[in-house]
């Protein structure tokens, strides 16, 4: 019935696309809409969703919404960046706002929205989408391609270097009630190209019920260099699901970090795949899940080349009856020599009717490589307790120094100030600190 009810909102999707114009990946679609029936539900008897129940979502039956209103959007009190920005793109309930956005396209990069490059029919897009994800590996993911909203279009050419961040802004108000979110962003960095993108998901009420359904698709070419910083901080009646996929050419860099406070229910997928040799990737991650929230975790990277490295490290905070959820998984294939590859996950418990379920695994096919794994779980330190409170400072000023040194460690890699503050004042709140 929920997969029957599924089909036929991304069937109205599909049918409600203007056919007059434009290339609206209809077969695409139609593949996509195949996909879900063929895949069905996630249960807990497949490993990657065996800790994260999908009831909650499929209960609140947060249907995609296909149509896109032309009403003007005020402007939204959102804490804005101090930092100057080379472009701002702002997404309003899963919708491209030129109203609200800054900057654009210039001689040498492109930013745009993707629904106006499907307007458009624009090929040299178009042939992008879905080119690292195919139609979708579970229900979600395939939804996202048969009800592709709109979502952002970044395009470096060769040796184009944006000295200044893009932000990359995602706002969901509750005027359109109980929604479905279906984004998609295509990332494409030629040779030598190199950008900062700074990305937010917020809402503007504490109690919008809406589900973000994300796929990111990252390409860099030979020697690109992509620096990323995630923060989801949105109602904490959420649901929050991002995909991202990324494929490094031969000596490409990625350095992410991610920071995931808000959600009723979020889940981060991430797949790194190297395409060829000398690739970096790397990715550090906060998450916090307090009463009512489950957090999770997931990420695959697939050395499948030598001479490449990847390092990954992500903390968690948990308070109250917060879940989380963390499976990392490094593969490093019989051809891969000289591979190096580090994974650890830490994890602070606050309450004792806290959980974690934490996996991270490597799977070594090779021998000449240098790889690592582990994982943490514990409470704040008792005797450094003491001695704080010893020095003066009272339990709850001590209990917030300690949890910051645990996060500071992941917070530091926020260069842009004003956000990884926001993150820190976030954090704290959300704990009562």
């Amino acid at each position: 019935m929920i997969l029957e009810s599924y089909r036929q909102a991304a069937q109205t999707t599909i049918e409600s696309l203007p056919g007059d114009s434009g290339d609206w990946l209809i077969p695409q679609r139609q593949a996509a809409v195949k996909q879900m029936l063929d895949l069905g539900i996630p249960h807990a008897r497949q490993e990657t969703w065996r800790y994260t129940s999908v009831d909650g979502l499929l209960s609140k039956e947060l249907r995609p919404n296909h149509r896109v209103s032309d009403r003007p959007v005020e402007r939204l009190d959102i804490a804005p960046l101090e930092e100057p920005v080379a472009a701002r793109l702002v997404f309003v309930d899963g919708s491209y706002s030129p109203e609200l956005s800054t900057g654009g396209s210039q001689r040498g990069y492109r930013l745009g929205s993707l629904r106006s490059a499907m307007a458009a029919g624009d090929q040299s897009v178009l042939r992008s989408v879905a080119s690292l994800s195919g139609t979708g590996d579970h229900l979600f993911a395939a939804m996202n391609l048969a009800c592709l909203q709109d979502g952002a279009v970044i395009q470096l050419s060769p040796g184009v270097v944006i000295e200044q961040p893009v932000e990359l802004l995602h706002i969901t108000t509750n005027r359109k009630g109980r929604h479905g979110q279906q984004i998609r962003h295509l990332i494409e960095l030629d040779t030598d190209a190199s950008v900062k993108l700074i990305e937010r998901y917020l809402s503007v009420d504490d109690d919008s019920d809406y589900f973000n359904n994300i796929v990111c698709e990252i390409s860099l070419a030979e020697g690109a260099e992509f620096r990323h910083e995630r923060v989801q901080q949105e109602s904490d009646a959420a649901y929050h699901l991002c995909r991202i996929h990324i494929d490094l050419g031969r000596n490409a860099s990625y350095r992410g970090v991610t920071a995931a406070l808000g959600g009723a229910w979020s889940r981060t997928e991430l797949y790194n795949r190297f395409s060829g040799e000398g690739a970096a990737f790397e990715v550090d991650g906060l998450y916090a899940a307090g009463e009512g929230q489950l957090c999770d975790f997931h990420l695959k990277v697939d050395h499948a080349v030598p001479n490449c490295r990847s390092r990954e490290a992500f903390k968690g905070v948990l308070h109250g009856a917060g879940r989380a959820v963390f499976d990392g998984l490094i593969q490093v294939k019989a051809d891969s020599q000289k591979s190096e590859a580090h994974l650890h996950n830490a994890n602070l418990m606050l309450s004792s009717r806290a959980e974690v379920d934490t996996k991270p695994q490597l799977v070594i096919l090779a021998d000449d490589v240098q790889c690592s794994h582990g994982t943490s779980v514990g409470q704040l330190d008792e005797q450094a307790l003491f001695y704080l409170r010893s020095r003066g400072i009272d339990g709850h000023q001590a209990r917030r120094i300690l949890c910051l040194g645990f996060a500071g460690e992941i917070l530091d890699r926020f260069a842009t100030v004003s956000l990884r503050e926001q993150i820190e004042n976030d954090l704290l709140q959300r704990m009562r600190f």
